[in-house]
């Protein structure tokens, strides 16, 4: 938790206004119990009007400092735990929106939606409350048990009775907390993880009929955490009673001895009334301590996470020094690549190596899982090599500045992600200020303007979270838009045509074609007829390339691709169209 509260460097004058303040706060509330005293003693039982008037004006004008400075302590622990954890939430998700997929797969999307909004919001509650009694509490703990020895010693050693008392509750209290706290976070990362799945899978879901099982799921993991919730809050709400029974036993003490004390006239009761005052004091400055103990395991398990988060180096990083080829031309050249993923002993790919050449398109074809995508997934960095190299324009993708890289490069993925917005903003995704006639001419490539122009705004017309209310072909077409839309020399193209009917796919490919002859274009696809005209086929099979050649060459000399052509064109003989 220390390492996180690092950031609150640039909120130091507020902090040190607040703790003024507090000062101002705890010497009012101390010193109201001593007016009152003498108020009592002086003023009461010597019927003196004049005294009780002027301690009593002298009381009001302590009372509304202690109220304003109240006020202020809660704006500026506000305004600095709000303004921390808004820096945090900020830094937190420039750091995560750094990382490759390999980090995302390590920690897991739904836990780290957990820990940039659950976790930092319990931080900010805990920092307001801390902020608010980490100064205010001690001091009126100290400066009641100090105040309270002057008036009677004797009486105030009920109050050094009661303290170790709490501190022991307190102790075997949050002990036996924290692990729960710990196990909460963990569950509540399990049912966001559902909800996240079933909310962006409803189509499966209501395809499979398979709501009641996703319910029973969602009642199981929802009641676990419930039950670990309840454990908790049953442990942390003990320490209430317990405090309220010592506070009440100890002021029945003060009461007791007092009232004896008063009797054989060793204190006046203006004095009983203060020390009971200080005890009420005391112990409420104790309560308040305890509320931030009951906070403090859950605020340090979500701190805790946060900073695990934060301190997830990504592998893949700026170079130092950043080389840039002398002539871009988008030459893309792999020399003996091979992948493994997490770190496991078999690669997906190996000993991969070609070339892919400006004005020509260069295709990979291959089974499911042949490694097809982990191949062009290395062009922009998202996963780096762990053998040999891939290179643009002669320079080793990994000596690139990665803005540079991947602004070079126009990148549709395999899954047709789509952001809230419009159709426009998502088309001009890689620029906001990208001129009309751009995205139009995107739009036209991609085959995606007759469509738009029947939706009642056109290019103004809404999309939807993940694109949920356009078809997959037209969520396709619009992935595709916002690629062509850029300046980019190199275009990948992940299994982009595969939601495209053959007439469509033909025409996208043919106004690709017509717009790309100086870049370097690579397409992965599942069908032959949309890599037949290319360049360049390579044929993958169990992460290796088996074959490379033009169609009519691998139709001679490769099995596994004249197997795919011989199904796919039989069973569908219009992809030859």
């Amino acid at each position: 938790m220390l390492k996180l509260y690092r950031g609150l460097r640039p909120y130091t004058r507020q902090l040190m206004v607040m703790v003024l303040l507090l000062f101002v706060q705890a010497f009012s509330m101390l010193m109201l119990p001593s007016m009152m005293s003498l108020i009592i003693d002086n003023g009461v039982v010597k019927g003196d009007m004049d005294y009780i008037t002027m301690a009593g004006i002298i009381m009001v004008c302590i009372t509304l400092a202690g109220s304003a400075s109240a006020i202020g302590v809660g704006y500026f622990a506000s305004k600095v735990a709000v303004g921390f954890c808004t820096d945090t939430r900020k830094r937190l998700f420039r750091h995560i929106d750094r990382f490759t997929l390999a980090e995302f797969d390590k920690v897991g999307t739904s836990s780290l939606t957990t820990r940039s909004t659950n976790d930092i919001l319990q931080v900010q509650t805990f920092t307001i409350m801390l902020f608010r009694l980490i100064i205010l509490a001690p001091i009126m703990c100290i400066g009641g048990i100090v105040l309270a020895f002057q008036k009677n010693a004797s009486l105030a050693m009920v109050l050094v009775i009661c303290m170790p008392v709490i501190i022991v509750f307190l102790v075997f209290v949050l002990r036996s907390a924290f692990p729960l706290f710990r196990s909460m976070q963990t569950k509540l990362d399990k049912v966001n993880l559902i909800i996240r799945e079933n909310i962006t899978g409803v189509r499966v879901v209501r395809a499979f009929t398979a709501e009641e099982r996703e319910e029973q799921r969602f009642e199981a993991a929802n009641e676990d955490m419930t039950q670990t919730s309840t454990k908790s809050q049953v442990k942390v709400s003990t320490l209430m009673p317990l405090l309220m029974l010592i506070i009440n036993l100890g002021t029945v003490a003060v009461v007791w001895f007092g009232g004896q004390q008063i009797s054989m006239g060793v204190i006046q009761v203006g004095d009983m009334m203060a020390l009971i005052q200080y005890l009420m004091l005391i112990m409420y400055a104790l309560v308040m301590m305890s509320l931030i103990f009951a906070l403090m395991p859950r605020a340090s398990v979500c701190a805790q996470r946060i900073v695990e988060v934060m301190e997830i180096q990504p592998d893949i990083v700026n170079p130092r020094e950043p080389k840039t080829p002398q002539e871009q031309t988008g030459v893309v050249e792999f020399r003996g690549v091979a992948l493994a993923y997490g770190g496991s002993a078999t690669p997906a790919i190996s000993n991969i190596s070609f070339t892919a050449l400006p004005g020509q398109t260069t295709a990979l074809i291959g089974a499911t899982g042949s490694g097809k995508s982990s191949v062009i997934c290395t062009i922009p960095r998202l996963r780096d090599v762990t053998q040999g190299s891939v290179t643009v324009d002669g320079v080793d993708v990994r000596e690139y500045d990665l803005a540079a890289l991947r602004k070079r490069i126009g990148y549709v993925p395999q899954q047709s992600n789509l952001f809230a917005g419009t159709i426009r903003s998502n088309i001009a995704f890689a620029d906001e200020s990208m001129n009309e006639e751009q995205v139009l001419r995107a739009a036209r490539i991609a085959q995606a303007d007759e469509f738009i122009s029947q939706k009642k705004l056109q290019y103004d017309d809404p999309i939807a979270e993940g694109g949920t209310n356009v078809s997959g072909g037209q969520r396709q077409r619009l992935t595709i838009a916002r690629a062509m839309a850029t300046d980019a020399s190199i275009f990948v193209f992940d299994d982009s045509f595969s939601a495209l009917d053959f007439k469509t796919d033909a025409a996208v490919r043919k106004a690709i074609k017509e717009n790309t002859k100086n870049a370097t274009v690579i397409i992965v696809a599942q069908r032959i007829g949309t890599i037949m005209d290319a360049d360049k086929i390579l044929v993958m099979d169990k992460g290796k390339i088996v074959g490379e050649g033009t169609h009519k060459e691998l139709l001679a000399t490769c099995d596994i691709y004249a197997q795919i052509a011989q199904t796919q064109l039989a069973e569908g003989g219009g992809e030859n169209a």
